[in-house]
């Protein structure tokens, strides 16, 4: 006898709905009469709440609410370190083919006052956006291989911020995000990762403003330095990852059994869908002021 199918034997797709209607409702957010310190609130911290609290009894497992030992504070500072080239790569070829419009958009987000401006783009989101992706999503990916589960949440994760310049260095974040998760068994790996990322550049941006300049000619794009540094980096950022997961009793490579559950199905594919069409739409109406 066949067993029913249900939203509980397939967290994918539960996890992948809810992100479709969170994704949805944070556009539809930014249309309302709500201040920017307050969209972050709104659009995710609502849904997220909703769904821990029809889930309640899962609250343990989703956020992993387990505390770090003084190593893995440690050692998660120094990947963060070891991640700026190829965060500071992308950046810099993203504005050497997109131009600079969107960045410039963001960065005249940021205002003078610090402790404002730390609370709501640094020390929010961290808590946040982390509690819903590496908490609430990445949950619904724990019958799948932690590297595809961890590729995924950075799509999403990118996707979450609905342009193409802040995805295109959050999908790397956020795969770094999720390994962290999984190779400490503590959302606060995360937290802690978001919060330094977040804040080191608002807090380096307001002490010494620095315009944003995109490289005009091939020569100022030294690729081939970069891409070696960036190499080097990368292959430091795994080897220090796999540290923390030694430092914590954790095996990120198992031959266990993973579900076969589709990852792309329909909710994540409308997901992605919405994305590049929001991003369209916005990367066109910037271009026209």
């Amino acid at each position: 006898m066949e067993s029913k199918v249900t939203l509980k034997n397939k967290p994918i797709y539960k996890v992948n709905l809810f992100y479709l209607i969170t994704l949805i409702w944070a556009i539809i957010t930014q249309f309302l009469p709500i201040d920017d310190k307050s969209y972050q609130y709104v659009a995710i911290l609502i849904p997220a709440s909703i769904y821990l609290i029809l889930n309640k009894k899962d609250i343990k497992r989703i956020l992993k609410l387990n505390p770090l030992n003084k190593k893995s504070l440690l050692l998660i500072p120094i990947i963060w370190i070891f991640m700026l080239p190829l965060s500071l790569f992308i950046i810099t070829v993203y504005n050497y083919f997109f131009g600079d419009a969107l960045a410039n958009v963001i960065i005249e987000e940021t205002t003078n006052n610090l402790i404002s401006t730390f609370i709501f783009t640094a020390f929010t989101p961290a808590i946040i956006e982390e509690v819903f992706m590496r908490g609430i999503i990445l949950d619904g990916y724990r019958y799948k291989n932690i590297f595809t589960a961890s590729i995924i949440n950075g799509l999403m994760f990118g996707m979450l911020h609905l342009n193409t310049f802040q995805f295109s260095h959050t999908f790397f974040a956020g795969i770094v995000a999720s390994f962290l998760v999984y190779s400490t068994n503590s959302i606060y790996s995360s937290i802690l990762l978001h919060l330094i990322n977040n804040g080191f550049p608002i807090l380096i941006y307001l002490i010494t403003p620095i315009q944003n300049t995109a490289p005009k000619t091939k020569e100022e794009l030294d690729l081939l330095f970069f891409s070696i540094i960036v190499v080097l980096s990368l292959i430091i950022v795994c080897s220090l990852i796999y540290r923390l997961a030694s430092i914590n009793n954790i095996k990120l490579k198992n031959k266990k059994k993973f579900s076969k559950e589709k990852i792309f199905n329909k909710p994540l594919k409308a997901s992605i869908l919405i994305f590049i069409c929001f991003s369209l739409i916005l990367s066109f109406m910037i271009k026209k002021i």
